[in-house]
């Protein structure tokens, strides 16, 4: 069983690496966060991206020296348990999660795929089919945009939970002044993250319904 164990860390260890070095940089050490011994460790890689931190599809946490160096420790905190919320779920969600994701993916590419077919709809290409294909395109990708954003919001409300309300808004803030100020970034912001105010309405909420939901 040991012997098992060993593969798979070496096989995710591995994977992680990949998975930095192709969106952001290479992996320049592992360690814990903040020199909390109790944590599991993060992979560091020091980029000039727009990314602070992210969970890995294979249950890791890569983090950007870079840009996590800037912050005080309660953002740098912050950061952190936001990416370890997204590990924070049973499997079956993450999988859940991950389908959309592809499922999303598969809609951006017919879409884009549909855009071709309406360029020929002048020379005979029948219209209903192709807007059939856009259409389902369309549902795909806002299904995916849906379970991103619920997604992000679930893992807000871990790191809230961890760091507590004021510290968690007093970060964000922090973040916000950090964060890059490209259109394109502020545009996936604004339809991936919930604002943090309305975090923590959600959070008065399923508090005040009494619905249990894990640190």
């Amino acid at each position: 069983m040991k012997a098992v164990e060993r593969s798979s860390d070496r096989v995710r260890d591995w994977l992680t690496r990949a998975f930095a070095r192709f969106y952001h940089a290479p992996v320049e050490n592992v360690d814990n966060f903040n020199g909390y011994d109790n944590e599991d460790e993060v992979y560091w890689f020091e980029s000039d991206s727009a990314t602070f931190g992210q969970a890995t599809p294979v249950g890791t946490i890569i983090l950007n020296k870079q840009r996590m160096e800037n912050l005080s420790d309660e953002a740098a905190e912050l950061v952190y348990r936001h990416e370890q919320g997204h590990l924070n779920r049973l499997p079956v969600f993450r999988g859940l999660f991950w389908g959309m994701v592809l499922n999303g993916a598969i809609g951006i590419y017919y879409f884009l795929q549909s855009l071709g077919y309406s360029l020929l709809i002048p020379f005979g290409v029948p219209a209903k089919p192709v807007a059939m294909l856009a259409g389902i395109s369309l549902v795909f990708i806002v299904l995916m945009a849906v379970a991103a954003r619920v997604e992000e919001l679930a893992a807000d409300l871990h790191a809230l939970q961890s760091i507590g309300e004021e510290a968690f808004l007093d970060a964000y803030d922090e973040i916000s002044d950090e964060s890059s100020d490209s259109l394109h970034v502020r545009i996936l912001n604004r339809i991936q993250y919930t604002d943090p105010a309305n975090v923590v309405k959600v959070h008065h909420f399923l508090v005040r319904a009494k619905v249990q939901y894990p640190v």
